[in-house]
């Protein structure tokens, strides 16, 4: 088991070969970057009460039997991150599928990179905390193409190696955010409208 998260324990992502700001723990707060902006262009440092903390990981109080089970309190548990985060940031404003949709008013707005930046630091922070048994958080995953490049954050099933994808980008700020086994991340489209229909 992962020991706790400690003060001053710092993690460090990477994007684009840019270390993005630490994470810290301490007895009054937790604090975190957040990217928004598009590519990760603003990066702005949040802090949350113990209290809301443990609304986020309060989706895991409760023992995940199955893997599948971890997913499904992963999926809740990113949903309200992103609520408690955007109490601090403009990013409730952030829509799904924003390039796509073009709203009017960017501000706020969060593309596949900034989506999985910041999943990733949740997750990690889920799972230096002890809260992911099934499941370990693992680089981002990386789809290329001609008109669909995207990202994802994504994790690994512990005992079987598959990985499964995170992606928030599909969903409005706070919905929960779509998880497929990484091998079936092919046609993004065809991916969210069965979402869509499953939801």
């Amino acid at each position: 088991m992962i020991a706790r998260l400690s003060i001053g324990l710092l993690i460090c992502l990477c994007s684009y070969g840019t270390l993005v700001l630490p994470v810290q723990s301490h007895a009054k707060e937790l604090t975190l970057p957040v990217c928004y902006g598009f590519s990760c262009k603003i990066r702005q440092i949040v802090s949350i009460t113990p209290a809301e903390w443990r609304s986020v990981v309060g989706w895991f109080n409760k023992t995940a039997t199955t893997p599948e089970d971890e997913r499904q309190q992963i999926r809740q548990a990113i949903g309200w991150m992103e609520v408690v985060v955007s109490r601090y940031t403009p990013t409730h404003l952030d829509k799904g599928m924003n390039l796509e949709n073009r709203p009017v008013d960017m501000t706020g707005q969060m593309d596949c990179i900034d989506e999985s930046i910041n999943t990733t630091t949740y997750l990690t922070l889920f799972e230096q905390q002890g809260h992911l048994r099934w499941h370990r958080v693992t680089d981002r995953a990386y789809r290329g193409a001609l008109l669909d490049a995207h990202w994802a954050a994504q994790v690994e099933q512990v005992e079987s190696g598959v990985n499964y994808i995170v992606d928030s980008w599909f969903q409005d700020n706070g919905m929960l955010p779509y998880i497929a086994k990484s091998t079936e991340w092919v046609d993004l489209r065809w991916l969210y409208f069965r979402h869509q229909k499953n939801n």
